[in-house]
């Protein structure tokens, strides 16, 4: 009987130990930049590029649309400035994104953020608020 108790309380203890290093982990990684939402930010945009990279942004031109992710990567927010085989690369771990931000490759498993953006009247700038 008592090895019985020995094995239900270590596997309980084993449980409540994955547990907490689960929770512990999500805090840790899914961390994001906090934006506000009163930052505004006009740059370049140039149409005939598949790919931009700023800063704080990625402008992506892909199927006849513009689309600005922020340049954090999701696993622990390293700037992503590099394109290699079509795929956005995280220089950090190695974590890779398609061209629409869904994550291809890990160890980031959540998209890239997609950011509020409108194209200038005159097509010349993007302005992105976040």
């Amino acid at each position: 009987m008592e090895i019985k108790n020995r094995r239900v309380f270590l596997k309980v203890a084993a449980v409540g130990f994955i547990s907490f290093f689960v929770f512990i982990w999500n805090k840790l990684t899914l961390r994001h930049i906090v934006t506000t939402g009163t930052e505004v930010a006009s740059v370049p945009l140039n149409k005939n590029k598949e790919v931009q990279f700023f800063d704080k942004f990625i402008i992506v031109n892909s199927d006849h649309q513009t689309t600005v992710f922020s340049s954090h990567c999701s696993h622990l927010g390293c700037k992503i400035d590099k394109m290699e085989n079509g795929k956005l690369v995280c220089p950090c771990h190695g974590s890779e994104y398609d061209l629409h931000g869904e994550v291809i490759k890990g160890p980031a498993y959540k998209n890239l953020t997609v950011l509020n953006s409108s194209v200038s009247d005159d097509e010349k700038s993007i302005i992105i608020k976040g």
